[in-house]
């Protein structure tokens, strides 16, 4: 195999290093602290090398001027940061499930400080947290996140992206459909805890010597916690599905597709 070292392969590698490098910042998971930034490195130039060969740079030849060179970079680099912000709302959409369980458990008060994320964290929260990342890997969600980056070096070829060609609608109606969903993973426990306060309440009313603020919060976390546990197969099934069809239709969702 013969290597490709013209002006022309070499300045594609450099923009298309430029948009993997960029998705990583705000990519689902990739961009976690966790990870060395030496693998994320590897990561953004091993995806450049595979995808440089099989893709075209417009007008077949390298900028002449600097001024260019600045343009296409910073093209590249918006475009990589909405990219991955657009597959990161997927992630922050399935969390956003744990924080109203949370809530409703009554875990909220118990949040503590995550040096890795930089946020406060409950038992749900990582628990959902471990979850995600689970499915994630389980379903392939890395590779999903590598093909959205080649599809959107066919849509928008390197050096050629218009900010302003974003789609506001279609941004929208994805973190629309990922509250929906959010609020479907959270809604078997809300609705048990709300029939256990509507229980208490009924206990408060007719056994007044009853401590319901001593005796409703461990009833309410022991209802949370078997309900959650129960309800925890279509909770998979709803992430995988989410996962599935959110990160692979996010490219298209950004450049104002279907999502």
């Amino acid at each position: 195999m013969q290597l490709d070292l013209s002006p022309e392969a070499t300045y594609t590698f450099l923009l298309i290093l430029v948009r993997a490098s960029s998705m990583l910042v705000s990519s689902p998971l990739l961009s976690h602290r966790g990870i060395p930034a030496q693998a994320k490195i590897g990561f953004a130039v091993f995806t450049a090398l595979v995808l440089a060969p099989i893709t075209k740079l417009p007008g077949g030849q390298a900028p002449d001027t600097l001024g260019r060179l600045v343009d296409d970079v910073l093209r590249e680099a918006l475009f990589g940061l909405g990219l991955g912000l657009s597959m990161n709302m997927v992630v922050i959409g399935l969390q956003m499930a744990s924080r109203i369980i949370g809530l409703q458990v009554g875990f909220g008060l118990g949040a503590v400080f995550d040096p890795i994320t930089g946020t406060e964290f409950g038992v749900f929260d990582q628990f959902y947290s471990l979850l995600v990342t689970l499915v994630f890997f389980a379903i392939n969600g890395h590779h999903l996140v590598i093909q959205s980056l080649a599809e959107t070096l066919q849509a928008v070829p390197p050096g050629t992206f218009d900010p302003f060609s974003l789609s506001p609608s279609g941004i929208t109606s994805l973190v629309a459909g990922l509250t929906v969903t959010a609020i479907r993973i959270a809604m078997p426990v809300m609705a048990a805890l709300l029939l256990t306060d509507v229980g208490m309440g009924i206990v408060a009313r007719t056994v007044p010597q009853v401590q319901i603020l001593i005796v409703g919060a461990p009833v309410k976390i022991g209802v949370g916690v078997l309900v959650l546990a129960a309800a925890l197969p279509v909770t998979m099934q709803l992430m995988n599905g989410v996962f599935g069809a959110s990160l692979a239709g996010s490219s298209r969702v950004l450049l104002g597709g279907a999502p």
